[in-house]
């Protein structure tokens, strides 16, 4: 495991480096306002003896300075972003992987740079929010995730662990930890969500701007669709997802974890598990 520093005239890209780079190549991104330890710091491990990960601080994220335009956010410009970003690191084809916003990244880059991609792994992102969540219209989401950066201020780590804890059933003191690193001290000494207000909303914008189905008919490498089984009440949605998914692309393997959306927390051996069967039953095709 190795962390790295790329300065650019943006700013500074920080990522990480597992494994060894002989292996197959998986370029990894994470979700909205997490960054590359959180969402990924339980698989990598699990992952690295079969591969070579890369994985990203996204723009705003981390430790990578974030965009100043509003529209830089959009998926269609992120993806430049990311192919400039990880030519520098991997010549390619390499499988790439997202969680969350991080598989709908992972989604628009396949269509806009399919020559670097081999493999499309999306963990539970990129098939349902928001087109398929009638509920989420703009202002509704725009609203909801307006009012959840607002409420993400702490007055200590305990209060931050007491929340996080919610969004897994397999807490411990390496959630703690991945907790804590979305966090940074503010002047008055309170923690707040380093991803910023800014950059999140226009994310969210983006969502709507340049829906995930637009993608699905340019999708021509082998995917691979893990989803979280709950919330329950999310199953339409799903379902529709997934049928469009299965209706533009030809070759696509959808399966099922009994998680919450933190599935690479609930449940890593399974999904790492999924992963290394997928990648190298896919490798002589690809």
């Amino acid at each position: 495991m190795r962390n790295y520093e790329i300065a650019t005239q943006e700013g500074i890209v920080s990522y990480w480096e597992y494994g060894d780079e002989r292996n197959p190549t998986i370029v990894c991104l994470h979700g909205l306002a997490g960054n590359s330890f959180y969402s990924f710091g339980e698989l990598a491990p699990l992952l690295q003896e079969n591969f070579h990960l890369i994985i990203l601080d996204s723009p705003g994220h981390g430790k990578t300075t974030a965009f100043l335009h509003e529209n830089d956010y959009m998926f269609s410009s992120l993806t430049t972003w990311v192919h400039e970003i990880v030519g520098k690191i991997v010549q390619g084809p390499f499988t790439i992987l997202g969680h969350s916003w991080g598989a709908d990244v992972a989604l628009h880059f396949t269509r806009f740079y399919p020559e670097k991609v081999s493999g499309l792994i999306l963990l539970d992102g990129g098939f349902t929010f928001p087109q398929n969540q009638p509920e989420m219209i703009l202002d509704y989401a725009y609203s909801g995730w307006n009012t959840y950066m607002e409420q993400s201020v702490f007055a200590d780590e305990g209060d931050i662990f007491q929340e996080y804890r919610t969004y897994t059933k397999r807490w411990d003191t390496s959630k703690e930890q991945y907790a804590a690193s979305l966090f940074s001290k503010r002047n008055d000494g309170k923690l707040e969500l380093t991803a910023s207000k800014f950059t999140v909303l226009a994310i969210i914008k983006a969502f709507f701007k340049e829906p995930f189905a637009d993608a699905y008919p340019f999708i021509k490498v082998p995917t691979l669709l893990i989803y979280a089984a709950q919330p329950e009440h999310l199953n339409e949605a799903r379902a529709k997802g997934i049928l469009q998914l299965k209706t533009h692309i030809e070759d696509i393997t959808v399966t099922a974890i009994d998680s919450a959306h933190m599935l690479q927390w609930d449940e890593p051996e399974q999904t790492a598990s999924i992963i290394n069967q997928w990648v190298f039953e896919k490798r002589p095709v690809i």
